[in-house]
């Protein structure tokens, strides 16, 4: 006789958190350790970037267009960024040569968004949240946490370095502010582009 396994709300938020952690320590080591090999480094993530596209497609998944557009502003949007701090000597970044500008930012930028907006939308079923205030919460909590951690990892392997004071682990709270505020525009502009395309989304335009 077989018996139904249910897993709790709790035990799968906890394999939700544990699974993206993880993503994003690999992520961060990958980048870290392999850093000076930059465009080695950004043929990797643009390939895992089409990767994640192409499987989207082909499972034809509801979010494949938000996904996509996702993805598309966050790493202009990104690039703008990086181009400013670069360029005003806010944070430098290492073993280049003669460059200043890693070739994989752009695609890390651009994953940065779908692995934030998947563990949102993850969390939101798994909590079973519906309130709007309760989702903004968490939003801006991922957004500072997670992201704050993969700069740590790879700030600490040399792979970067600010130039603002006030630092946890090589982080600066101005970092730390500026990325929730970026991620929290990104997901705003998805709100926009959603309703404005009148795609149902349960992380930008919920149907209820």
């Amino acid at each position: 006789m077989k018996t139904a396994i249910k897993i709790s709300p709790k035990t799968e938020t906890g394999k939700i958190l544990a699974k993206s952690l993880l993503k994003l320590i690999l992520a961060g080591f990958f980048i870290g350790i392999f850093h000076s090999f930059d465009a080695w480094v950004g043929l990797v993530l643009a390939l895992y970037l089409v990767y994640t596209l192409v499987k989207k497609w082909r499972l034809h998944a509801d979010d494949k267009y938000v996904f996509a557009t996702g993805a598309l502003i966050g790493g202009v949007l990104g690039v703008c960024c990086e181009g400013w701090g670069i360029y005003f000597n806010h944070w430098e970044y290492h073993d280049l040569g003669q460059r200043s500008f890693p070739y994989w930012l752009p695609f890390a930028w651009a994953l940065a968004f779908t692995f934030v907006y998947q563990l949102e939308k993850d969390l939101f079923r798994s909590l079973g949240l519906q309130r709007a205030g309760e989702k903004i919460i968490l939003t801006l909590l991922v957004a500072m946490i997670f992201p704050t951690i993969g700069e740590i990892i790879t700030i600490q392997l040399g792979v970067w370095t600010y130039a603002w004071p006030y630092q946890v682990f090589g982080v600066p709270l101005l970092a730390i502010f500026l990325l929730v505020v970026f991620h929290t525009g990104v997901n705003y502009l998805m709100v926009l582009t959603c309703r404005q395309m009148g795609w149902k989304n349960e992380v930008f335009n919920p149907s209820n």
